[in-house]
């Protein structure tokens, strides 16, 4: 019975030991081939980021040689930092080679597709810069045009009486309603002036 209880232990053991290393080993594996696979991408070893690519992934993401990345795919690749990596969810084979990288990459150059408008942005900023000054040279000559117009007519004066037009007479009725409060002032007050001032 001793031995059956030590055999038991010892194969209890065995698997506990096999248990608790399993997923550090996979986490280390998953660990390395994130860090090899960024440095290769950063310093543009393609062949060598795609040997840490499953080769089914690697057969879509790479061209026909395998020497390097489709285009799509190296620009996505250059975007992915280590740490969105690390937080993507991958998983390494048995050989640990990344699983799951061609969709984080398409998840990635969808995110970043521009439309068609957009693409054309800064494409054209030599005819723009060309319009703009065209349409400056056209205010300009419309300016001078309105100067040169104005130039040859004849100035208006604008003569200022103190008559009423009939209009006016009919609007504010006789002038003598009009007159200046000094000249219907009643003759019989004296006026004393002190200093040049007139009470």
């Amino acid at each position: 019975m001793k031995k059956l209880l030590v055999i038991l232990s010892a194969i209890s053991l065995f698997l506990m030991g096999c248990a608790g290393s399993g997923p550090k080993d996979e986490g280390e594996a998953l660990d390395n081939a994130l860090v090899s696979f960024t440095s290769s991408v950063q310093s543009s070893r393609w062949q060598d980021a795609l040997a840490y690519v499953t080769p089914d992934e690697a057969r879509l993401i790479g061209t026909s040689d395998g020497y390097e990345f489709l285009p799509e795919y190296q620009t996505a690749a250059s975007r992915l930092p280590l740490s969105t990596l690390r937080k993507a969810g991958l998983g390494v084979d048995s050989d640990g080679r990344l699983v799951g990288i061609k969709a984080v990459m398409d998840e990635t150059n969808e995110r970043y597709k521009v439309s068609e408008d957009q693409a054309k942005v800064g494409t054209n900023l030599k005819q723009m810069e060309d319009d703009r000054i065209k349409r400056r040279l056209e205010e300009g000559q419309k300016i001078l045009q309105e100067e040169e117009a104005t130039a040859h007519q004849e100035p208006q004066v604008e003569v200022l009486t103190n008559r009423l037009t009939d209009d006016e007479k009919r609007k504010y009725g006789s002038t003598g309603e009009l007159l200046a409060p000094e000249s219907t002032r009643d003759d019989s007050t004296t006026e004393e002036s002190y200093n040049g001032d007139y009470k």
